[in-house]
């Protein structure tokens, strides 16, 4: 079975099937699909047979393995948010990872790239700009009410969760706060630093349920 996007199997067999699925989920998205398992499970399997295709039967995906991969790749690697019933969505450095993919994959001259729907944005820097500005955060920052912003709403702003870890909410700011520097948006990284300035203490040590850890202290 040949790959809907052109990609050669001897190419995309060296990525793994967590990259794969990334990228995957980053063709949904970019051409504006409905980002479900359904969805996800089709476009790793068209994009990518060999690497998705159930054993013994090629021209059936492999579902089990991709939700296998779809699993590693928002608990573990952070790439990813989402579940089976609430669809899925690439964090900023899930969408770094796709873009990286891709461009390995462009570069060895096995597929070009996917066709954008008409009108979307072309680049991930200006997808990351756009999601900073339809955020509630944003929104109520842009009326003058940043200060009632959750922080609830600041983690989802950083495609993370209140239980992330200060590594992880570092790691996604920063990725953010570039893109939107790239963009040209001065006034969005404005935005950005005064939120991380408010919710300082995310971005500082290990956490509890209850909030920080206690500090040891000195004897």
């Amino acid at each position: 079975m040949q790959s809907k996007r052109g990609f050669g199997s001897s190419e995309y067999l060296n990525f793994s099937q967590d990259h794969l699925v990334v990228l995957a989920l980053w063709f949904l998205t970019e051409e504006g699909s409905q980002t479900s398992f359904e969805n996800l499970v089709a476009e790793a399997f068209e994009s990518f047979p060999e690497r998705f295709q159930l054993e013994g039967y090629p021209d059936w995906p492999n579902s089990h393995v991709i939700g296998k991969a779809w699993v590693r790749c928002r608990t573990d690697k952070r790439w990813m948010t989402g579940s089976v019933s609430e669809g899925f969505k690439l964090t900023a450095s899930g969408e770094q990872i796709a873009r990286k993919i891709l461009a390995r994959l462009q570069k060895v001259g096995v597929g070009g790239p996917a066709r954008p729907r008409k009108g979307s944005r072309q680049t991930i820097s200006s997808r990351v700009v756009l999601g900073i500005e339809k955020s509630p955060a944003y929104e109520k920052y842009k009326t003058g009410n940043e200060a009632s912003i959750s922080e609830y709403e600041f983690c989802d702003l950083l495609y993370s969760t209140l239980e992330s870890t200060p590594e992880i909410l570092e790691k996604n700011f920063s990725v953010m706060r570039q893109e939107a520097e790239t963009y040209g948006r001065a006034d969005l990284t404005k935005f950005l630093d005064e939120l991380k300035a408010r919710f300082e203490a995310k971005f500082v040590g290990r956490r509890s349920r209850g909030g920080l850890m206690p500090q040891k202290k000195e004897t």
